[in-house]
């Protein structure tokens, strides 16, 4: 029963865990915290698809653990990388996150493209399809609901270049998680990034824990 509360505001994005039933009945009004995340979130994007790109792990390990010295060899090859500059990077969501991401993208000389429900003037917008065919990397940044649940799935993920990067910052179950895994594992995507689960912490059991310690997750 309402007590008296008039509004909820809260310090996340989305309002997957709010009983926004309750408060329309109640005249609760429930909102966002407007731009309390845009700058952090936006930092965590680009961090996870540069380390993905540049395959930052594996050359750090190398140097680290003596393999470099050992080689006798000035240059370490492999893996492969390309510059950022010229890709196409997809972006899934058009709110405040995914426009600060889209102008770090366009600082790297990436060509954007975007999906989103209402198409934005000054965005090249297509269809989700489209983006997940022609993207290099695609990066999540739409809320949580019933037109967005398991947006990425089983089928945009074989639409994916096998060379392309995924990063999910939204949320848990915009992605099909164990798709997802089966993608990784069996080399349909390059990458995978991820700051957000369908259950968190995930469980010992989550599908997650087979791709955990690759090298491109």
């Amino acid at each position: 029963k309402n007590s008296g509360v008039k509004l909820v505001c809260i310090t996340a994005t989305g309002f997957d865990n709010i009983d926004i039933d309750f408060c329309r009945r109640e005249n609760i009004a429930v909102c966002n915290v407007c731009g309390y995340s845009t700058n952090s979130v936006a930092q965590v994007t680009v961090a996870m698809v540069l380390s993905l790109f540049n395959h930052l792990p594996e050359y750090d390990e190398y140097t680290k653990s003596g393999a470099y010295t050992k080689s006798g060899i000035q240059n370490c090859l492999s893996p492969v990388y390309s510059e950022i500059a010229g890709k196409t990077w997809g972006i899934v969501g058009l709110g405040n996150i995914g426009k600060k991401v889209a102008k770090i993208a366009q600082a790297l000389d990436c060509n954007i493209i975007v999906y989103k429900r209402t198409p934005e003037e000054g965005f090249s917008c297509v269809d989700i399809d489209t983006l997940c065919r022609k993207s290099d990397i695609i990066t999540l940044h739409t809320p949580l609901n019933e037109g967005t649940k398991h947006l990425i799935n089983k089928d945009r993920l074989l639409m994916m270049k096998e060379s392309a990067i995924l990063v999910n910052v939204a949320r848990g179950l915009v992605t099909d998680e164990e798709a997802v895994s089966e993608a990784i594992l069996n080399r349909k995507i390059a990458g995978f990034g991820t700051d957000v689960f369908s259950t968190e912490p995930y469980p010992e059991n989550h599908c997650f824990k087979r791709i955990a310690n690759c090298k491109n997750v």
